[in-house]
């Protein structure tokens, strides 16, 4: 009889596995049908003066360090889209093969790769009130980084202007060159409770990794890693208006580490709670504003090592996004995604990877206007929360139907607690892309950085002021192959059915941690 009952139960898992698998198959072959699949090969070739390669005082470098060189960047990449009925998705995957003249121990080969799939669809089958799901991630390898992420201004070349703070990356501390692996997965979904009201939420996953530095320099770093979760309630008032909560709990594990030059050593961990009150406004058809503003707590820090023990801390945080752009009747709602309508929209962007829509029709513009107040880990010269005021704000402006002209100004203040130091960084960025006939497109443009530190470590020294500039000009010739319309907004936009389901990233999400190279 017990025998019979086993019998019976490996009978009963072989039907529902062969059930599971039926419905697998059916739901691929579903996902095929009136499907379509885009592959677009794309390289981009850019050569860059830098002034200042080592972001790092020059007076704190080895003698005989160059700071100044020329270098070449190839970027091979690969961007896959695919649209159907139930599922869309796109990737991207990409290397950086860069060579320097003055610094050829700098040479390296860096890697970018991003990918998005939209579920709303097919759980909408299922969950009729579903308003988004998705999952997305990003991986990057680079020696190298900005105070401000260095993408959104000029598809084809970085820079140090941009809008939107998501990670500690973003929020204006510089600690020379480092090697660095970065890797996010964010999972983010949204509900209709009523036919006003919304609850959207994600959850993420972040890992920043540092390996060796250069220059002769040795900086303390921290390998960060994190999770956030964030639920965020939205009702409707109005046409025009919108308000609601946002809450967001963070957690994040930091230790020394041990490849850098400054040595290993140092641990610890620190969580955030933050609520926002939040309101959304569209004034026209081309004017929009989200503010939000709350508090964040910080829990007590439990710590022998003498000056990393703190009490818990109670910081106001505050989140500003004003904007202004021809084409807001495209948007689905107040806080709706800004970027040109396409099968790639939601795929997370890098720094040095191609993106679409750098080419604006004439007339077409957009201007970006943002301010965060919030707190980040620090992952240079000490360990735990950083607090950063960042205001950001960019334009992007078709001048003529082949040339857009593209600018950004960032400014951070920031200060740390252990050791204690504050600092302040102007990033700005402005350059002209130009398309040459349907797939070439060739920019300029133009970067300057500069970056104070007041009391902190830097270079081995304690307490001491420390201060720098640099810019950087790059020339960058990008073709899309296959393609002969990737580089123009909104040429996708009859494909994916409108405007993208994922949403922007919350007040106060765990980084995707932008870098530059």
């Amino acid at each position: 009889m017990s025998l019979s009952y086993r019998d019976t139960g490996l009978v009963n898992r072989r039907s529902f596995i062969a059930l599971l698998s039926l419905v697998f198959l059916q739901w691929v072959i579903e996902s095929m049908v009136l499907a379509e699949t885009r592959i677009i090969p794309a390289l981009s070739v850019t050569g860059t003066y830098d002034s200042n390669v080592f972001y790092t005082p020059k007076s704190l470098l080895s003698p005989g360090t160059k700071p100044e060189d020329y270098y070449a960047m190839i970027t091979p990449q690969i961007i896959a889209s695919h649209t159907g009925s139930s599922i869309t998705g796109s990737l991207s995957v990409g290397a950086l093969v860069t060579k320097y003249v003055n610094n050829p121990s700098l040479d390296y080969t860096g890697i970018n790769a991003s990918g998005m799939v939209d579920l709303r669809n097919y759980v909408y089958k299922f969950v009729p009130r579903i308003e988004s799901l998705s999952v997305m991630g990003t991986y990057q390898y680079t020696p190298s980084m900005s105070a401000f992420g260095a993408s959104g201004v000029g598809s084809m070349s970085g820079g140090f202007g941009t809008v939107g703070v998501v990670g500690p990356l973003d929020a204006g501390l510089v600690a020379s060159r480092v090697s660095m692996q970065n890797i996010m997965a964010m999972i983010t979904g949204g509900y209709r409770l009523t036919p006003v009201t919304s609850m959207s939420g994600n959850f993420s996953y972040t890992q920043l990794k540092f390996g060796n530095q250069s220059g002769g320099l040795n900086n303390q770093f921290f390998d960060t890693s994190g999770q956030t979760g964030v639920v965020t309630l939205t009702t409707r008032l109005s046409a025009r208006d919108s308000v609601g909560t946002t809450t967001t709990l963070s957690h994040f594990e930091q230790s020394g580490s041990s490849s850098t030059t400054g040595g290993g050593g140092g641990s610890g961990s620190f969580t955030t709670i933050n609520g926002m009150l939040n309101w959304g406004r569209q004034w026209s058809r081309e004017f929009n504003t989200s503010l939000s503003g709350g508090g964040l707590l910080t829990l007590p820090i439990e710590s022998q090592i003498p000056g990393e023990k703190i009490k818990s801390q109670l910081t106001p945080t505050a989140l500003a996004l004003l904007s202004y752009t021809s084409y807001s009747e495209t948007l689905k709602a107040a806080g709706a995604s800004l970027s040109s309508l396409s099968p790639f929209e939601g795929l997370p962007p890098l720094a040095g990877s191609l993106q679409p829509g750098a080419i604006f029709a004439p007339g077409r513009y957009n201007a970006t206007l943002s301010y965060n107040l919030s707190v980040f880990p620090s992952y240079a010269f000490g360990a735990g929360p950083m607090k950063a005021h960042v205001i950001g704000a960019n334009a992007t402006a078709g001048l003529t139907s082949n040339l857009t002209a593209n600018g950004g100004l960032n400014y951070s203040h920031g200060s740390i607690n252990t050791p204690a130091s504050t600092f302040d960084t102007v990033g700005l960025t402005g350059g002209l892309n130009y398309l040459f006939g349907s797939s070439f497109v060739g920019s300029i443009t133009y970067s300057w950085l500069y970056f104070a530190n007041s009391g902190g470590i830097q270079g081995g020294t304690v307490g001491e002021d420390i201060a720098f500039s640099k810019k950087m000009i790059m020339v960058s010739l990008s073709y899309a192959f296959n393609s002969r319309q990737f580089f123009r907004a909104g040429s996708f936009s009859s494909i994916g059915g409108g405007a993208s389901n994922s949403p922007t990233p919350s007040p106060n999400p765990i980084p995707d941690m932008k870098l530059t190279n």
